[in-house]
């Protein structure tokens, strides 16, 4: 990286790699590498692939795949590139772009995979028919995501906070935010409304545990996993940061002496294009 690039984006790089990926989207990674099927001459789109995680597995994983892999931000970017230097580098391509709309021809991929499409900011279902448009005949989709019972327990509290302070906005977002997460029946619809075939959804619970809410806020896997969600909530109110002080409050008060206990229920789903 150049020394007149921003430092800030390179901090905020080595945050993502060092606390998000190992803390959270490993743990969604790895259940999506096992539902790949690759057989041989695998060309595989990875949507989002960030600072390499699972690009590089992908391709450690089947010798003879090759990865065409995409991301907006030039600095995640870089941080892949330096990952897959040698003989991976000869099966990967990097390039800088959105997940949606694609620039590829219709039926180039076998594979399409994106870890965490919920972090990428674009509409899941945009997502989905891109995927469709640039799979071939018996293509395979495999993507992650949190589903509906994530985050349950900031989600009550904002409620709480909301009933107590008499603010109807946030109390409408955090039911919204809570209805947005996908269930395994909206998953499969979408899959369905896109002509995919062989659905399945698998799905897990694990904890993402704190001490406080320091802990708790200032901890980079939330930043990137859940913050722009919460700060969307509390802007429902005329003064936000009075709501996140709330927030703060109430994991401090009701789990004094106690580990706060955040859940999330990881989703992978895959499908495929019919023949």
């Amino acid at each position: 990286m150049s020394d007149d690039e921003d430092p800030r984006a390179l901090e905020r790089v080595l945050a993502y790699d060092a606390a998000f990926v190992p803390r959270y989207a490993q743990r969604f990674g790895r259940h999506l590498l096992d539902a790949l099927e690759v057989g041989a001459r695998a060309n595989v789109l990875d949507l989002g692939c960030r600072t390499g995680y699972p690009t590089v597995d992908i391709l450690e994983r089947w010798g003879d795949a090759r990865v065409m892999a995409l991301d907006v931000d030039p600095h995640h970017l870089e941080l892949a590139r330096a990952r897959t230097s040698g003989d991976l580098g000869h099966r990967v391509f990097f390039k800088q772009g959105p997940a949606a709309p694609l620039r590829f021809d219709a039926g180039v991929f076998t594979h399409v995979v994106g870890n965490l499409i919920d972090r990428l900011g674009l509409p899941r279902e945009e997502l989905i028919a891109e995927a469709a448009r640039v799979l071939a005949p018996r293509g395979q989709l495999a993507v992650t995501l949190p589903m509906q019972g994530s985050f349950a327990e900031v989600i009550d509290l904002f409620r709480e906070i909301a009933l107590g302070r008499d603010l109807l906005g946030v109390s409408e977002r955090a039911d919204r935010y809570a209805q947005e997460l996908p269930s395994e029946e909206t998953l499969r619809a979408e899959l369905d409304r896109h002509g995919f075939c062989e659905a399945l959804v698998e799905s897990w619970e694990f904890t993402l545990d704190y001490t406080s809410s320091e802990a708790l806020m200032g901890d980079a896997a939330i930043e990137w996993a859940a913050l722009p969600e919460w700060r969307w909530c509390a802007a429902g109110s005329a003064q936000p940061e009075l709501v996140l002080r709330a927030l703060r409050t109430a994991v401090d008060t009701y789990f004094e002496g106690r580990t706060f206990e955040l859940t999330v229920v990881g989703g992978c789903v895959t499908a495929r294009r019919p023949a």
